[in-house]
């Protein structure tokens, strides 16, 4: 057996995959009725919507099988994910990197597979969607076609999704997608005992600037304090628009990426921009922080909440 290699771009990928935060996610119609009919169409015992993690990969879906996740170094997918169209085996046992695989030579029996890659809305790949049958078969130019077409309706719910959960001006997650993904990193922060910080930030003179300047103008200043914020963030941190001229930062503090350097950074970022960009006004605001709250508090929306508060008594003392 030939165990799959990395993609060069492995970690901007798992990037990517972790905030469209679909692992772990399972029993979603949308995708299930896709393997079902998937299924019927090309009359095999398995479909999957398969998704790679770092070592697993996690069926988002599945139809005829009872596994919810495998190791991802004895994964088809692992190997399909790293070609630019589709990816077939006729038959396993005569392909050395599977033949002795033991998913072909056990349990599900794999001896056909065809994966099409699936990617995020964002270009990255997050997986597949595969047919599996237990006997070796021929896969005609019609049935790629069509597999190419139920990979793009797997593509579209992905859209559908991240539009549910993004900022459309910054492109950042909305307060949907934040609570989506940040109340899981608040978990397992809380559960492993990991240090975490909550930041507020609201941008004190937008309403004027949209008052005076308009409101294109004032979309410019969000955007640009959107871009520098995100140019602050380690991978592990999850940040969003909430709404108008306010954001959030979920901090895992590590020693070299503490609240304070975060701040300081941001702050550095955006004196240079007030120095460069030859406007008659500078980009002012406010931030709350709460540092070590998950010994306190149980959720991040309560967090959140305390921490909107804490920042604007700081504003009203201003």
């Amino acid at each position: 057996m030939i165990f799959p290699a990395m993609p060069v771009n492995e970690n901007e990928r798992l990037k990517s995959l972790y905030m469209m935060d679909l692992l772990d996610k399972k029993d979603d119609e949308r995708f299930d009725r896709l393997t079902r009919v998937a299924k019927a169409t090309f009359d095999v015992p398995i479909v999957v919507i398969s998704l790679l993690d770092r070592d697993r990969q996690w069926f988002l879906s599945r139809s005829g099988i009872d596994a919810q996740e495998t190791p991802r170094n004895l994964s088809f997918c692992a190997h399909a994910i790293l070609e630019e169209g589709m990816f077939i085996v006729k038959d396993t046992l005569a392909d050395p990197r599977f033949a002795d695989n033991p998913f072909v030579t056990g349990e599900p029996w794999v001896r056909f597979y065809a994966g099409c890659p699936v990617r995020l809305p964002d270009g990255a790949i997050a997986g597949t969607l595969c047919i599996i049958d237990t006997y070796p078969r021929p896969f005609s130019s019609a049935e790629i076609n069509t597999l190419l077409d139920f990979g793009a309706i797997v593509e579209d719910e992905f859209l559908i999704l991240s539009m549910a959960m993004s900022d459309l001006l910054t492109g950042m997650p909305n307060s949907r997608g934040f609570y989506r993904s940040g109340e899981k990193r608040f978990a397992w922060l809380k559960e492993h005992k990991k240090d975490l910080t909550l930041l507020y930030f609201s941008i004190d003179n937008l309403k004027s600037i949209n008052e005076l300047l308009g409101n294109k103008e004032g979309e410019e200043v969000v955007k640009t304090f959107a871009s520098n914020l995100t140019k602050c963030l380690k991978d592990q941190d999850i940040a969003a628009r909430l709404g108008g001229g306010e954001f959030a930062v979920l901090l895992a503090n590590t020693p070299d990426h503490s609240a304070d350097a975060f701040l300081f950074d941001l702050q550095s970022r955006i004196d240079a921009v007030d120095r460069l960009s030859g406007k008659n006004y500078h980009i002012n605001y406010s931030h709350g922080i709460i540092e070590n709250g998950g010994d306190k508090y149980t959720t991040l929306r309560g967090m959140l909440e305390d921490c909107d508060k804490v920042m604007y008594s700081e504003k009203r003392r201003r």
